[in-house]
């Protein structure tokens, strides 16, 4: 069993996880002494930044719809298996900007690569059943979030409205499937209190997590 504590952002295109990760990265070097590690996905290794070029960014090659979820679950394992279990087992906190919950949002609810079950299935047998203890869901309306958006579109973010709107269902349909794990934000909300949320909720989960540990020793 894991010591950490495993923490992943989840949402849409322009859904502002970047900023409030980056909000949480200094609220942890001020507030936090526990060691901490922040990755992202996919990439986060050597391995799973090539594989990132690949989905994101390069438009000449095309990657099948089944090739897809499984070019994400190898860019996964490597990152689970060489950084966060490791960090997990030093009693460390991690926060990912992404995990498998991406790949049943955008493969298997906005694709129809698969059914979003059997992706579930696939990513938690291949990660030997590690799953986030918290989750922060970002949630906005994608004709909003792509207001927002100022900069070159990236593959994904290229996709139709309609693409878009089936990956909001996707982690609606997750959010609703695990709802202890799943924090729901609103993202329209202003920047400074969608952080706000996001801090009370690391601070609960914290206090809990390692009061508990303290008591079990």
């Amino acid at each position: 069993m894991k010591k950490g504590i495993f923490i992943t952002f989840e949402g849409g295109e322009g859904c502002g996880k970047s900023t409030q990760i980056e909000l949480l990265k200094e609220y942890f070097a001020k507030h936090i002494s526990r060691p901490y590690h922040f990755t992202r996905e996919p990439g986060g290794t050597p391995l799973g930044d090539k594989i990132r070029w690949l989905l994101l960014n390069d438009r000449e090659i095309h990657i099948g719809e089944k090739a897809e979820i499984f070019m994400y679950l190898v860019s996964r394992t490597e990152l689970v298996d060489s950084i966060i279990k490791p960090a997990l087992d030093r009693d460390e906190i991690v926060v990912s900007d992404r995990f498998y919950d991406s790949s049943v949002a955008y493969e298997g609810s906005a694709r129809g690569a698969m059914p979003c079950d059997t992706i579930l299935n696939l990513n938690r047998w291949s990660l030997d059943g590690l799953t986030p203890d918290l989750t922060f869901y970002l949630r906005i309306d994608p004709e909003l979030s792509f207001k927002r958006i100022k900069r070159e579109l990236d593959k994904y973010e290229s996709e139709s409205l309609q693409f878009h709107k089936k990956v909001l269902e996707g982690y609606d349909y997750l959010a609703q499937k695990e709802p202890d794990r799943f924090c729901v934000i609103d993202a329209t909300q202003s920047v400074e209190k969608v952080h706000q949320q996001i801090i009370a909720k690391v601070e609960e989960v914290l206090q809990t997590h390692y009061s508990k540990n303290l008591h079990q020793k």
